[in-house]
């Protein structure tokens, strides 16, 4: 499933190239934390190809609203609310790493330019799990033509592509995006 985000995802790449100046070192992310938990092949079958395919729908429609609210800060900087929708999206430790990359996009006055945005592709990422998860989504971010811009809209970092592994479970009968991975990548894996 290839769309372009526009401004939605600028900044999502604003905080995959900077991530690693996030409060307390975390490393890049896509805005989810990049825990301990060791990703593993999963055998066990879904219960059904429906089921399956209504989970991966679900998972899909999660990430996409987060990159959504999170656009209202990241993407075109306004940092005056953290989006409270975004809690019932989202949980730690990617939550928490979203919270401290609103704090430094503030700190910083970061955003993407107007206009521009880069290219988002989703995927299911069948017979993975980590920590857990009952599905996980792969995701390329092309942002090579979306730079970081800071207050002054001078390029506080040029964008690039990006993979990213995004990892789904339920927390009191909601499906949330909990934790998540992202590598610099020459060309995006699948797609």
């Amino acid at each position: 499933m290839r769309g372009r985000m526009g401004v939605v995802a600028v900044g999502l790449s604003v905080v995959l190239v900077f991530g690693a100046c996030t409060p307390g070192g975390a490393e890049p992310s896509g805005g989810g934390a990049s825990s301990a938990t060791p990703m593993a092949s999963v055998s066990a079958a879904p219960s059904s190809d429906a089921e399956m395919d209504a989970l991966y729908a679900e998972a899909e429609q999660v990430f996409r609203r987060s990159m959504e609210l999170r656009n209202q800060f990241e993407g075109s900087g306004d940092y005056s609310e953290f989006p409270a929708e975004l809690n019932e999206l989202l949980a730690d430790p990617y939550l928490d790493s979203v919270h401290q990359l609103f704090d430094f996009g503030r700190e910083n006055g970061l955003h993407g330019p107007a206009g521009v945005g880069p290219a988002l592709t989703v995927a299911r990422y069948p017979g993975v799990s980590k920590g857990g998860s009952e599905v996980a989504l792969r995701a390329c971010l092309d942002s090579r033509d979306a730079p970081a811009l800071d207050a002054d809209g001078e390029v506080f970092s040029e964008g690039g592509l990006f993979h990213m592994k995004l990892f789904f479970k339920h927390f009191e009968g909601s499906l949330k995006l909990f934790d998540g991975t992202t590598g610099s990548v020459d060309e995006c894996p699948f797609g």
